[in-house]
């Protein structure tokens, strides 16, 4: 009896650029012939092949790959169909997409957030368990080390691996969330008073944010200011108290317009007063 012993599924959604599998292994006591149609034509679209086992194999799929596959497999006998839907395909713009339509297997991905081929495509980890196995985008640089602040106005740049701040912004575009973890662990080193402020951190667009990770923009407060849990609930930041005893302001930078972090500044910083500053990376998730 000629009988499919695997088959592929109903309908592919292939993400642009990559490769796709349809298998088509049958089973028959007679040699079965196999062979595949798009749309009812014998005509395969380029970069397409055959393996042995009857599998079609189309690589760097394009928009052009969309349409109705058939897989007909005919003995001396008979003859069986299976038809395979390729919708059309989209473009892997981050770690969210890909663990999708993709793979759900941690690792280094190429993504293309402008999706329109106006940006490089660049290469990301993606982590796929975190957040509830959402496919995080994560997104290092060189100023994640703890580190220390001592010596007057300290001010220390960021850069990102492997990306720019441009393809950053899109990244962020077509995300529905992004994060970036920030922490000043201070002694008698102060952050926002009354005087201005004297630590802040410049968003991706060069704007002055004085507010810290778990606050609100504009709020010019660290996370314990917005709970009234500060070491002085007369100040915002548990930093603000500058009573000769290490204390620590950290949290998480959400508001995605302003990510990633640029730059970081520390203002009150020498002779006793000193700090360690760290950044955690760029993570991105969600399809905006």
């Amino acid at each position: 009896r000629l009988q499919f012993k695997v088959r592929h599924p109903q309908e592919v959604t292939p993400v642009i650029g990559s490769s796709v599998h349809l298998p088509c292994v049958v089973e028959s006591d007679l040699k079965p012939t196999i062979t595949w149609t798009k749309d009812g034509k014998i005509v395969l679209p380029a970069e397409s092949s055959f393996l042995q086992n009857g599998t079609l194999l189309m690589q760097n799929i394009k928009k052009s790959h969309e349409g109705s596959f058939t897989c007909r497999a005919s003995n001396a006998l008979s003859t069986i169909e299976a038809k395979v839907k390729i919708n059309s395909p989209v473009v892997a713009t981050s770690c969210s997409v890909i663990r999708k339509y993709v793979s759900s297997v941690s690792g280094n991905y190429v993504i293309d957030p402008d999706g329109a081929g106006g940006l490089t495509a660049f290469t990301v980890y993606c982590d796929m368990s975190d957040k509830n196995g959402v496919g995080v985008t994560v997104i290092s640089h060189d100023s994640e080390d703890r580190t220390h602040v001592y010596t007057g106005t300290t001010q220390r740049d960021i850069h990102y691996t492997g990306a720019n701040l441009s393809q950053l912004a899109s990244l962020t575009r077509v995300s529905s969330h992004c994060e970036q973890f920030i922490k000043y662990e201070c002694y008698e080193s102060v952050m926002f008073t009354r005087y201005g402020a004297y630590a802040w951190w410049v968003s991706r667009d060069s704007g002055k944010m004085t507010y810290w990770g778990g606050a609100s923009p504009g709020s010019g407060k660290c996370a314990c200011g917005m709970t009234n849990s500060c070491a002085d609930p007369s100040y915002g930041c548990n930093c603000d108290k500058n009573d000769y005893v290490w204390r620590e302001d950290s949290g998480l930078l959400t508001d995605k317009t302003h990510l990633p972090v640029k730059q970081l500044r520390f203002g009150d910083a020498s002779g006793r007063n000193q700090g360690y500053h760290t950044l955690g990376k760029l993570k991105c998730y969600g399809i905006a």
